[in-house]
């Protein structure tokens, strides 16, 4: 039936008046060139139908499939052996890698299953009091996360760079003697923008990781190696880096509201002149008087009496001689 309306009507229609004024042979030749170009466009447009059913049909069906390796991933995450929270962890790393649909519910599956790995449960203690220089011992070195979070972190710190709606939500975590160095991965460790409030870093090396606008306030990086680690836009208020070494890590604009930095390494005036201070910052006895932390000092409380609702930092201070 097809064919007929093809060679039929359809074809005189597109033939039009012109084939119609012709007579005997010149219009049946004419009449067959029409046809045969109808066939060919109805022959062009079924091969499009069909490539178009084919890329939809593969594309449900790997979707299918991602779907259900982001299942078995999942599940394994909660089985009792390491092996197979392993081999959970970076099965949701290729899920991320594979499905930009999936990364914000991987990133968040992988943050939930940290925070409740190693979730702190010591109670807050107000950083530089007496209690807490007491109440919470440095570990010992050598001491690190087990290798499943280990790998969590790390697939986290290299996921694909795109754009998030929500932070990296890692607060509240042990993460004693976290490493994630720079030269450990083909780019910058990232958690960049990350959640790590009262997350305890205490040992971490973080040597060139990617930290900037990551919110640290209250957390415990004692003793961390932060060196060449960017730290721009951090907020810090109140964290601890007692014994940390901070040399050339970038601070522009972190906060280091009430930080703790004394007996750090590393930590010069210039960094310190890009960064917010306030009078609770606690700083190394040979930067407190130096003229151009002072005049920091000063402009950042300028700074805060002036623009109490404006969240950009004043621009570096220049230095004083």
């Amino acid at each position: 039936m097809g064919i007929f309306v093809v060679l039929g009507p359809l074809s005189w229609w597109v033939a039009g008046d012109t084939v119609g004024d012709l007579h005997g042979k010149d219009r049946a030749d004419a009449l067959n060139a029409v046809r045969q170009t109808v066939l060919a466009g109805f022959a062009g447009a079924s091969v499009l139908f069909g490539l178009g059913y084919t890329a939809r049909t593969y594309q449900l069906s790997r979707r299918g499939q991602v779907t259900e390796r982001f299942s078995r991933a999942v599940g394994q995450l909660a089985s009792d052996k390491l092996e197979e929270r392993l081999g959970g962890i970076y099965g949701l790393e290729h899920v991320m890698a594979e499905s930009p649909q999936e990364h914000a519910t991987a990133v968040s599956v992988l943050s939930a299953f940290i925070r409740e790995k190693v979730r702190r449960t010591d109670p807050p203690v107000p950083t530089g009091s007496d209690e807490a220089r007491t109440s919470r011992p440095v570990p010992e070195w050598g001491t690190e996360p087990s290798a499943d979070i280990r790998a969590a972190v790390e697939v986290l710190a290299r996921r694909p760079e795109r754009e998030e709606a929500r932070r990296v939500d890692l607060r509240s975590t042990q993460l004693v003697g976290l490493s994630l160095r720079s030269f450990d991965f083909p780019a910058p460790p990232r958690l960049s923008r990350a959640l790590l409030t009262w997350a305890d870093l205490c040992r971490a090396d973080l040597r060139g990781a990617e930290l900037s606008g990551a919110i640290l306030t209250s957390a415990d990086l004692r003793h961390a190696c932060l060196a060449r680690a960017c730290l721009d836009q951090a907020l810090m208020a109140r964290a601890d880096l007692r014994g940390a070494l901070l040399s050339e890590a970038t601070l522009l604009g972190a906060d280091l509201s009430g930080a703790d930095v004394r007996d750090t390494t590393g930590l010069t005036a210039q960094q310190l002149a890009g960064s917010v201070l306030d009078e609770e910052t606690k700083l190394p006895p040979v930067l407190e008087s130096d003229p151009w932390v002072e005049a920091r000092l000063a402009a950042c409380r300028t700074w805060r009496d002036q623009q109490r609702d404006s969240l950009t930092p004043p621009p570096p201070t220049a230095q004083v001689r």
